[in-house]
């Protein structure tokens, strides 16, 4: 199916969501129904229960019983009580991870309490625009941070100003109860996937009256649409570190410490054929990061020895491509062993256990 597709099925356990791009997998997200775990993008009113000395950390009481945990401490007190964002979910015996610094976002604007200042979208480059920008946002900038989108770009100062206000009286109503609980859960699948989705030209559901999906496609109604769109396949080729490219394939295989991604000419032959293989996987490598749900550390072993030229080149793909798919990268660049080194934000669970937790 050519074009953007969304596609969102609804099982007894689970929902599913999937944007598919000129038939190639570009997206997932899964929600379990009965989710009670803190996840990531939640916002909780927290106590500091603690302070853990050596390691600058520190421990929080998230109500009903939940355990948080910030990894830098800085400018917390014992029984202090704030607002915090989760940014990684409980894994095993880690505590769900917190950061004070909030992010309330609207159609054009992003409210960071923490983060005082404007900061208008590296995209738009026009200086009239920006400075425009900036001066509309200017009178609310004493309630707090704000990050001006790039879809703010065309947007009238009165509508800005307007959003402004409203994540401004959102904060305050987030604010008004001192207890520890959830004041905001995290976005539910579809309105993640959605957030990164760009255009869209035709969505599958088989209930097109869910309140998160868009008016505009019309969304249309369809029993099965991962089968449909042969998505199940999809998915499970993704539990295998193998995943075939026009020539050649990379290995993905995560591990507690990193993800090691190990490229691989195969039967690829002719001139340059080591650097059309690395190519085609420097742009290919991110998305399936971002499929699979993997994060942290990745070091990335290509083909062969690529030239200084050649590394110039696999660098700049893979950066553009990680800017694409992963939240939080940082591409390094390459290290003694000549692999190329990148960090990025673990989305959450990896996509083999949500899959394994998938019961529809």
């Amino acid at each position: 199916m050519k074009g953007t597709v969304l596609a969102v099925e609804t099982g007894p356990a689970t929902r599913r969501a999937a944007l598919v791009r000129d038939g190639v997998l570009e997206g997932v997200e899964i929600d379990r129904l009965d989710e009670t775990r803190p996840l990531p993008g939640a916002i909780y009113r927290c106590r500091i229960t603690g302070l853990v000395p050596g390691i600058g950390a520190a421990t929080a009481d998230m109500g009903g019983g939940i355990t948080g945990f910030f990894p830098d401490a800085t400018g917390l007190t014992a029984g202090q009580s704030l607002l915090v964002e989760v940014r990684r979910e409980a894994e095993g015996e880690k505590a769900a991870r917190l950061s004070p610094a909030l992010q309330l976002r609207s159609a054009h604007l992003v409210l960071t309490p923490a983060r005082p200042g404007i900061n208008v979208s590296r995209k738009i480059t026009d200086p009239a625009q920006r400075t425009r920008l900036h001066a509309a946002i200017a009178p609310c900038a004493p309630h707090g941070g704000f990050v001006i989108r790039t879809e703010a770009a065309d947007i009238p100062t009165e509508t800005l100003q307007a959003e402004a206000a409203a994540l401004t009286r959102r904060l305050a109503a987030l604010a008004a109860d001192p207890t520890p609980g959830l004041r905001a859960p995290a976005a539910d699948a579809v309105t993640r996937l959605l957030k990164r989705a760009g255009r869209i030209d035709s969505i599958l559901a088989d209930d097109p009256a869910l309140p998160p999906l868009p008016a505009d496609p019309a969304p249309r109604h369809d029993p099965a649409p991962f089968e449909t769109l042969d998505l199940d396949a999809a998915l499970a080729a993704l539990l295998s570190p193998r995943h075939d490219l026009t020539e050649g394939w990379v290995s993905v295989d995560p591990t507690p410490a990193l993800v090691a991604v190990d490229v691989n000419t195969g039967t690829a032959a002719g001139g340059n054929a080591a650097l059309r293989v690395n190519l085609d996987a420097a742009r290919t490598i991110p998305r399936l990061l971002s499929l699979r749900k993997l994060g942290g550390l990745v070091v990335v072993d290509f083909a062969g020895t690529p030239t200084t030229d050649e590394r110039h080149r696999l660098h700049a793909a893979f950066r553009q491509a990680a800017a694409d798919y992963l939240d939080g990268a940082s591409v390094f660049g390459w290290g003694p062993a000549g692999l190329l080194e990148a960090v990025c934000r673990r989305p959450g669970r990896p996509l083999a256990l949500l899959l394994s937790e998938d019961v529809r």
